[in-house]
């Protein structure tokens, strides 16, 4: 009895089953919300709600100052009103989660004594996933709430005061 083409029909049955294993070993992900981010791991904040300063209001506060020197503020709050105005994204209002219009964003911006070098906070809603076996936490943001300065007619800090905020697709 010929051997040879035993042997050839278990090496292809292997060489099948090795790929059958691998297919199986490979991670399934979820693409988040840009081409480039995936979001893999084990859900551990379905919705996590936190406040970012990114403006220092501490001259003497070394440490802010260090945390944001990456930060281009300005930047990133231009780009918020922007899409709101090019239709890229919708903005809600805080208070009632109603949808605002582009003409109501521009009213808060028309407020006498407002700027958006005043935007000071903003707040996250995240999810935080983790993989223990890569060692990777990633967080998906589900919507960013701008925040601005607000203060007395003599000039005074009370505050912050919530302008508008952003569901992430």
């Amino acid at each position: 009895m010929n051997k040879l083409p035993q042997l050839k029909h278990i090496v292809f049955m292997a060489i099948c089953f090795a790929f059958i294993i691998q297919a199986c070993n490979q991670e399934t992900t979820s693409t988040g919300s840009s081409a480039n981010s995936t979001i893999s791991g084990e859900l551990l904040a379905d919705t996590i709600i936190y406040t970012v300063e990114i403006k220092n209001y501490d001259p003497n506060d070394h440490w802010t100052n260090e945390c944001l020197s990456k930060l281009d503020r300005s930047k990133m709050v231009d780009k918020f009103f922007e899409s709101v105005y090019n239709h890229n994204a919708q903005a809600y209002n805080y208070m009632t989660e109603a949808p605002m219009s582009v003409s109501e964003v521009k009213a808060i911006e028309e407020q006498e004594g407002f700027s958006r070098d005043q935007v000071g906070k903003l707040q996250f809603w995240e999810s935080w996933y983790y993989d223990e076996n890569k060692q990777i936490m990633t967080k998906k943001v589900l919507a960013i709430l701008v925040s601005y300065e607000a203060t007395t007619q003599d000039g005074d800090f009370l505050g912050h005061k919530a302008a508008f905020y952003i569901k992430m697709k």
